[in-house]
């Protein structure tokens, strides 16, 4: 059973979101940009989506490679979208997808709307919010109070359509029965509390009343942006129902002890800090066969690069991981990890910028100086384009006293 609904909130002329709800494929998308712009994107980026409604996979790998590669194909329409036509420039949009294949649910995620799953009192953030002060968070820069109030707290560093390639988020998971997933974007989440909405969810036995006091709730903190809200509680008619849980645990992602989310080295499990989600894949203790071969890879990789490194193979490191930071003067993106081993630097300059750190607005100089992390290469471009930059003041013209020009020369 699924519903959703979307409202421009108190404050918005027009509704950037779009929402997308049909047998077997649901999705919330956010848009950003000039006069259209953004609901263009937002619309556009739902069509590759619909396009696997009813679709039949020969499993599960396939199911999520699918989804993934629709989210992909979203970012090539949104951008090419933005090239053909000058007045789309700039535009992009978040993307949160979920894909239903009996009791199997796969998620694909670009950027901050997010997915949460509500089971046996439990209330999950399942996906990571692809934003600044998530970085900052993650860093220990600042606490998840301090995000909250964060003047960038609204700056994406991954997004549809921004740039040509676009680093995909994806999970799978088993549903049980009586599980609740809610897509939303963050006119929801920005202003109404993870236990409140939680509460909603519990309390609430009709979905499109739930759906309605969520977005009454966004409107009574003041609707500063628009709010769609997507709703759907999974029942099995052949399974006993899960019971009613009259109290809540949460799991935000906002102050996750790991930046890492679930489809990292091809895990598809929620990780949350009551702990994993578990696969049905599992072995008797608990641990899945996943995980068991996750660790296997990372010790090895973590063998071979240090081997590398050792040896002078250090291209191997470099072409895995990115943060901005500053050569000199310069704002720039490097490859590889911001350490170093013994006399050797596990990075080197990738890009270089036409930005100085001189440029930048001096509350954030120390935080680029100790490098931001970035998954890709195109989400180090996004923080790079979204550094903030001081107000630029006009100089004086040098030829003139106080910086007031002669009108006539020749006087």
């Amino acid at each position: 059973m699924a519903t959703g609904r979307s409202d421009v909130g108190k404050v918005r002329q027009g509704n950037e979101d779009a929402l997308l709800l049909r047998d077997s494929v649901y999705a919330v998308a956010d848009g950003m940009g000039g006069h259209l712009a953004g609901e263009v994107a937002s619309a556009t980026a739902l069509e590759p989506i619909e396009e696997l409604d009813g679709r039949i996979f020969q499993d599960n790998a396939a199911a999520v490679t699918a989804l993934r590669a629709a989210v992909t194909a979203a970012n090539e329409r949104v951008s090419q979208l933005a090239r053909d036509n000058p007045n789309y420039r700039g535009m992009g949009t978040t993307l949160t997808a979920a894909l239903v294949e009996g009791r199997r649910l796969h998620v694909a995620h670009v950027g901050d709307s997010r997915a949460y799953l509500l089971r046996d009192g439990h209330f999950s953030q399942l996906t990571d919010d692809h934003t600044l002060v998530q970085h900052l968070v993650d860093e220990g820069q600042i606490t998840r109070e301090e995000a909250a109030r964060h003047p960038q707290r609204s700056v994406v560093t991954r997004a549809i359509g921004v740039s040509d390639d676009v680093d995909v988020d994806s999970m799978s998971l088993e549903l049980q029965p009586g599980d609740q997933l809610l897509l939303c974007s963050d006119g929801l989440t920005g202003v109404v509390e993870d236990e409140a909405i939680a509460r909603t969810l519990m309390e609430v036995e009709d979905p499109d009343e739930a759906i309605s006091d969520l977005i009454d709730l966004a409107n009574a903190a003041g609707g500063p942006d628009n709010i769609t809200v997507l709703l759907l509680r999974y029942e099995d008619p052949d399974a006993e129902q899960a019971p009613q849980h009259r109290t809540i645990s949460i799991s935000s992602r906002v102050d996750s002890d790991s930046a890492d989310w679930a489809g990292e080295m091809g895990r598809y499990a929620s990780l949350t800090k009551g702990g994993p989600l578990l696969d049905p894949d599992q072995d008797s203790d608990g641990r899945s066969v996943g995980a068991i071969l996750g660790k296997a890879t990372a010790i090895v990789l973590a063998l071979a690069v240090f081997v590398g490194v050792v040896l002078g193979g250090s291209q191997f490191l470099l072409s895995r991981s990115f943060f901005v930071g500053v050569d000199g003067n310069q704002v720039v993106i490097f490859e590889g990890i911001n350490r170093e081993l013994g006399p050797f630097e596990l990075y080197r300059v990738t890009e270089r910028s036409e930005g100085t750190i001189d440029e930048v607005q001096l509350w954030y100089r120390p935080q680029l100086e100790s490098g931001f992390p970035a998954a890709a290469l195109g989400d180090a471009r996004n923080l790079v384009r979204n550094i903030p930059l001081r107000e630029v003041e006009e100089e004086p013209d040098p030829n003139t006293e106080d910086g007031d020009a002669d009108p006539d020369p020749e006087a």
